[in-house]
């Protein structure tokens, strides 16, 4: 079984956990729930990349190769969604 596919069903199961948690356990729930919430103030790393980048002076160029760079994750996307 490919990892992609290994990965999404773990999401699946911890998603189903929670959901069990939730129907079972309101209360421990409530207190997971609040846990995890608590908020990560990510401005002062997120002010030093905020710089305009001409993205045209990067992209323009090389526009053929991200082309078929974009062709090939499509089909590749499709492939994966199809089995």
């Amino acid at each position: 079984m490919p990892l992609s596919v290994q990965l999404a069903w773990l999401a699946v199961g911890l998603v189903g956990c929670v959901g069990i948690l939730a129907v079972v356990k309101p209360s421990l729930f409530a207190v997971v729930a609040q846990r995890s919430s608590h908020w990560v103030d990510s401005n002062k790393v997120l002010a030093q990349l905020d710089r305009r980048v001409d993205v045209d002076k990067y992209v323009l160029p090389y526009s053929r190769v991200l082309g078929v760079a974009v062709l090939i994750a499509v089909v590749l996307m499709a492939r994966l969604l199809s089995w």
